[in-house]
């Protein structure tokens, strides 16, 4: 336990459940699956090339019970499936949603988003240069994507966030839904996770031989998984708003733990301890001993790696006396992004009704695999306290402990200095790497933008673009091994070793007390890009299993773990060009109240690869043809967040003061924005800035600089301007993306980074704008 005083702080509960998965199509019907022992996971005929495969298929809605508005008909199932189980939850919760649309947040888990759209890329043969392809895999294939039509069906207003740790993509969705609740930004938080099933996903993860013959087994035989497809909803809400508005409450969430491995990018940690690292955190925040676990709903996936790591991090942390555990992916196939969701609902429905989940098609204990694994029929139980666990490809783990309410516990969080500071930068972008030289540049207004020579664009209307160009990350950072790392994820090491240098962080003393929050847009793009071409003309059987793994969208984190050895606070978050920004305000959540986390590395990164390049010039060349749209960027911004009373004591430099920060969606707009070219309207960016005002205690007068997203695209451009005029009135508005071309994610950071270099001889309130094509705004006010 941690010594600091602690104080009480919001408590949140589940008022709605929302599930939709193989066989099941609605929460009642997956309680009926847990309790009868039955697998929803079949054999499915002619998936890849006429071979059959073992999963957990939903298959057509029309023939499911469910179906998703006309609206969704041309975006993936991810939003698909992810929409019927959020209104499900949304419903069961009884929650007004017309009357608080600005008070309400949607935080989205998935792993491979809409990655079944590039199913049909393949199928089809087609190439960048294909005429519908732009839109389909930029508006309703890429991640962030995916909760934007959700958002925008269900009219949100307020935060909304795409959470990509692979396979515990729903658990920090469901962390970071807690957080914007006891933070006061929302009154009710959607969160959960989706993922539709994908020949691409499945094809790489049987080049990997992590596939099972038959339906998985976990802990049992056949070893491998069966993966499945599906989503998991509830919404969370504060027990004082639940109870006043008399909703009925399904469980209590008590605490929540996050952790990188630090470890590999396939393989968990073989002892168990990154988990545990988690297990601890969520154990400390639920102020429980781990005595009162009654149950776990383990990750179960059924390979060996993942089954072995789960029993003995268990039979350490339990001290050889683990409670009853159960796989409940034996039963719905591993639903990736939505599995750690649907773990969390697996267990309440459990507990609520009397009985422990069971894991089937089980046979005999596997060698090394030594647990009350509950083996194929649901257990009679009274209980009252579960912890579910999830983890990931690149070592992220999530942990939610939580129970029935319990009438006299109180909420703990920390009570010291919760003031944020900016203690260290790291920059890696066309203007050079380092936060002196880029500041120099900046300052001189030097352009990075070149013509692009690194790949053909003959047929492109933009030629040149914010390269990098002789980048030697060994000469910059000589210990860093990073000879098999791809080059976003190279950036973004590079860029994360630089912050903490230059916050006097490096090396890192206590790995498990520092965390690591990760913005992408793309993610590793070229490995993506060689992926496909693995399995051109729908040879599946010769995807690669070399470049399959870094197609999480935490790869880029997990291999910065690794390679500086980041053992703490894990998230990845994956949106437009708001993704950076809104990357930074969910590390400042994650971290203000956990103080067994000494400071957090928050950074954004992206690469420029051919085909993603093709598509968004394509994009261009089609919405805007008039429009002169900056060029593309490159490169990665980290920064070093910690209590100012920290970096007091151990005198470092303080860069910036977070004083506040606003995120907001633009809701139903949003999908008729992405069909159409509009000016948009600038209402919800402008309270998004208003909200970040309003929580640093300044007036509009009081702020003295905006740094914008601008991106020489008119709908994009205009509506910004106008918001910030709406919110601030005709104060100087500057943005670096001339100087550096538009990297998707880390542009916003760039901005940010640009605000700190321009420091002038007196105190300054910095306004840093950030808006994607997605909807998503954010605002950060800084003290500088």
């Amino acid at each position: 336990m941690n010594d600091e005083p602690q104080s009480e702080c919001q408590r949140v509960v589940i008022t709605g459940i929302g599930v939709y998965a193989p066989q099941c199509a609605n929460t009642d019907e997956f309680a009926e699956l847990l309790r009868s022992g039955r697998t929803a996971i079949q054999e499915h005929e002619n998936v890849l090339q006429g071979k059959s495969v073992w999963a957990g298929i939903i298959g057509d809605h029309s023939t499911s019970g469910s179906a998703a508005p006309e609206e969704l008909a041309s975006f993936d199932r991810t939003a698909q499936m992810g929409w019927i189980a959020a209104k499900q939850a949304i419903d069961d919760s009884q929650f007004n949603l017309a009357e608080k649309a600005d008070r309400v947040a949607l935080t989205l888990g998935t792993s491979h988003g809409g990655r079944s759209q590039f199913d049909h890329f393949v199928i089809n043969n087609c190439t960048a240069e294909c005429d519908d392809v732009p839109r389909k895999l930029l508006v309703t294939a890429a991640h962030y994507q995916q909760t934007a039509a959700v958002a925008s069906m269900l009219n949100i207003h307020g935060p909304t966030a795409t959470l990509s740790n692979a396979c515990s993509s729903s658990g920090a969705a469901i962390a970071y839904g807690i957080e914007l609740l006891r933070s006061g930004k929302c009154d009710l938080a959607i969160t959960g996770g989706a993922d539709g099933f994908s020949r691409l996903t499945f094809a790489g993860f049987s080049a990997l031989g992590a596939v099972a013959d038959g339906p998985c087994a976990p802990f049992s035989e056949p070893v491998g998984l069966s993966l499945g497809d599906g989503a998991g909803f509830v919404t969370l809400e504060t027990l004082e708003s639940a109870r006043r508005r008399g909703a009925k409450i399904y469980a209590e969430l008590w605490g929540y733990g996050l952790s990188w491995d630090a470890y590999h990018i396939t393989a968990p940690e073989p002892s168990g301890e990154g988990m545990n690292r988690a297990i601890k955190m969520a154990v400390q925040q639920s102020d429980i001993t781990p005595k009162e676990i009654d149950y776990v709903n383990v990750h179960g996936t059924g390979t060996r790696s993942n089954d072995l790591a789960e029993t003995v991090g268990l039979q350490r942390y339990f001290r050889n006396s683990p409670p009853p555990v159960s796989g409940t992916k034996s039963q719905t196939g591993h639903m990736l992004g939505a599995s750690s969701a649907v773990g969390v609902i697996s267990c309440v429905l459990g507990m609520n009704d009397g009985w422990l989940p069971p894991t089937v098609n089980y046979t005999s204990q596997r060698s090394g695999c030594e647990l009350d694994v509950i083996p194929n029929e649901a257990r009679p139980a009274d209980w009252s306290c579960f912890m579910a666990q999830s983890a990931a490809f690149a070592g992220a783990n999530a942990v939610l402990i939580g129970g029935k309410v319990r009438e006299s516990a109180v909420a703990r969080t920390n009570a010291t200095d919760d003031v944020l500071v900016v203690s260290g930068v790291g920059i890696v972008s066309p203007l050079g790497c380092g936060f002196e030289t880029f500041a120099e540049a900046v300052n001189d207004s030097k352009s990075g933008i070149v013509d692009i020579n690194e790949f053909d664009v003959q047929r492109c209307r933009q030629k040149t673009a914010g390269m990098i160009r002789d980048f030697k990350p060994r000469k910059i950072m000589p210990s860093l091994k990073l000879r098999r790392v791809d080059r976003v994820a190279a950036f973004a090491t590079i860029s994360a070793s630089l912050a903490l240098k230059h916050a006097g962080c490096w090396p890192i003393e206590s790995p498990d007390r520092l965390g690591l929050v990760v913005g992408v847009c793309r993610g590793a793009a070229s490995s993506y890009e060689k992926y496909l071409a693995s399995v051109t003309d729908s040879q599946w059987h010769k995807a690669s299993a070399v470049y399959f793994p870094n197609l999480v969208m935490s790869s880029v984190g997990g291999q910065v773990s690794a390679s500086l050895g980041i053992q703490g606070i894990t998230s990845s978050l994956v949106g437009g060009t708001a993704a950076g920004l809104q990357a930074f305000i969910h590390a400042t959540e994650l971290f203000r109240r956990n103080p067994n986390q000494d400071c957090c590395v928050v950074l954004a990164s992206d690469e420029l690869a051919p085909f993603y390049y093709r598509l968004l010039d394509r994009r261009d060349e089609h919405d805007q043809p008039e429009a002169t749209p900056l060029p593309l960027g490159e490169g990665s911004a980290a920064f070093v967040i910690e209590r100012a009373s920290t970096a007091r004591a151990r005198g470092a430099t303080i860069l910036a003061t977070i004083r506040g920060t606003g995120l907001t969606s633009d809701g139903a707009e949003a999908l008729s924005a992405r069909t159409a070219v509009s000016d948009g309207n600038p209402e919800w960016l402008a309270r998004a800035h208003q909200a970040a005002m309003t929580q640093a205690q300044l007036q509009a007068a009081e702020i003295d600089r905006v740094y914008t997203s601008r991106q020489g695209r008119i709908s994009h451009d205009t509506r910004e301007t106008a918001a910030v005029r709406d919110a601030v009135g005709d104060v100087p508005q500057h943005s670096v993306n001339e100087l550096t071309g538009v990297a998707e994610a880390s542009s916003s950071l760039f901005n940010l980074a640009a605000a700190l270099a321009s420091k002038s001889d007196k105190s300054e309130n910095v306004l840093v704008s950030a808006t994607g094509d997605d909807g998503a705004n954010a605002s950060i006010v800084l003290g500088i």
